[in-house]
């Protein structure tokens, strides 16, 4: 199974760029991340200074060009290791997109050269106490004075805010449509709340904000009034391939760790790796990865290509990030199956890497909400399917009754 098969040459020398570097600086620090549940400051300019921040935008803004998928190889080498320092990475992507989306030439000249050196980074402001899934029931508006946007209302789980620079958020407008806004950070306006503690990703802060009067200038509305509802869905198409990729890169991880210790272990006179049992649960590990690698690397050629944008485009990277976060939690169980009550103990990284995939499943978009958009789109475009060909039974029966009857 040649990870690399269908890479390109810059794509390969990427993947073993960012290999050394999980081994030499992230693996050593992924247990004292989560213990801590401190931002990793020393691993963000690690990525600064390697270069992984311009590994997405094209050589026009100054980026590698490598895209999506050589974003994706770089999160899925290094969430093997810490699925806290992949969402860095992540994060570098979802608070750009809706900037690149919106085509505002004053920000993507003000925010993507910060981003890429490192110099500036970004949180994404949507989830509301009680509007996530629905948006529609988004209560924060904002409303135009001066020349400024007012914006008032509150947002949960806003990752990585406490060392933003800047915000992406949305808000309603005017007959109630929901637009996008920059802001930038700190500002007098948007006044921190609580951080909420969760179980996995310890060392991204998820925090709630208030939007107390937050002001912001009309150069920095993305797109035109009205259009936050396109420019959110787009965003979080275009980074469902990196969440695909940071849940196999921790399956990798979980299969690594099983097969040495079934190799190593002995047990009634033998290696685990001899019990049939522990053989059938390696196996559909691998399978399950394999087809997750599959997935994810196709759904991050897609973005490449601007594949992104219809309900139908949408339906597979969808299926790839839900079939990836369903690939990692059960690849960690195994795993911990296969390792006993060790995997169990906090100080084993099967412990974290369990806990870690589990927001997966939650993370822009439930599964639920994913499947039943997969679903959508099947029911309305049959995703390339066509109509069926079988006959029923009863009707070829009818017809040779028929025949034969004449």
């Amino acid at each position: 199974m040649d990870i690399n098969s269908d890479l390109n040459e810059e794509h390969k020398m990427l993947r073993q760029t960012v290999r050394d570097a999980v081994r030499q600086h992230i693996a050593p620090r992924a247990y004292e991340i989560d213990q801590d549940r401190q931002y990793p400051e020393d691993i963000f300019s690690l990525f600064a200074e390697k270069g992984f921040f311009s590994i997405l935008f094209p050589k026009s803004l100054g980026g590698s060009e490598l895209g999506t998928l050589g974003l994706a190889i770089a999160i899925e080498e290094i969430a093997r290791a810490c699925a806290s320092s992949a969402q860095i990475l992540i994060l570098s992507a979802l608070t750009t997109w809706p900037i690149r989306i919106s085509n505002n030439k004053g920000l993507i000249q003000k925010i993507i050269p910060g981003v890429m050196k490192g110099s500036l980074r970004g949180a994404f402001a949507l989830t509301e106490p009680n509007a996530s899934s629905d948006l529609s029931t988004m209560v924060t508006k904002a409303e135009i004075d001066n020349g400024n946007y007012h914006i008032n209302g509150e947002k949960d789980f806003v990752s990585g805010s406490t060392v933003a620079d800047y915000f992406i958020t949305f808000a309603k407008t005017k007959n109630g449509s929901m637009s996008a806004f920059m802001l930038d950070m700190p500002n007098p306006g948007i006044i921190f709340l609580r951080r909420d503690e969760g179980m996995g990703i310890k060392g991204i802060p998820h925090c709630d904000w208030s939007f107390d009067n937050a002001i912001t200038s009309t150069e920095n509305l993305l797109g035109n009034e009205g259009d936050g509802s396109e420019i959110a869905r787009l965003s979080m198409n275009a980074i469902q391939p990196l969440l695909a990729a940071r849940g196999l890169g921790s399956a990798e991880e979980s299969i690594a760790f099983s097969r040495n210790y079934a190799l190593e272990r002995k047990i009634y006179g033998d290696t685990l790796s001899q019990l049939q049992a522990i053989q059938l649960y390696l196996a559909d590990m691998v399978i399950n990865v394999s087809a997750t690698r599959e997935l994810t690397y196709k759904a991050s050629k897609m973005v490449d290509n601007d594949q992104f944008v219809t309900e139908e485009d949408a339906a597979y990277l969808n299926i790839a990030k839900v079939f990836s976060a369903k690939t990692a939690i059960k690849s960690a169980d195994n795993a911990m199956q296969i390792s006993g009550g060790h995997g169990y103990m906090e100080v084993h990284p099967l412990e974290r890497i369990y806990r870690d995939a589990r927001h997966l499943r939650l993370y822009m978009g439930t599964d639920e909400v994913l499947r039943l958009r997969v679903a959508k789109s099947l029911l309305e475009t049959g995703l390339g399917l066509g109509g069926p060909v079988s006959r029923q039974s009863t009707e070829e029966r009818a017809k040779r009754e028929f025949r034969e009857n004449r």
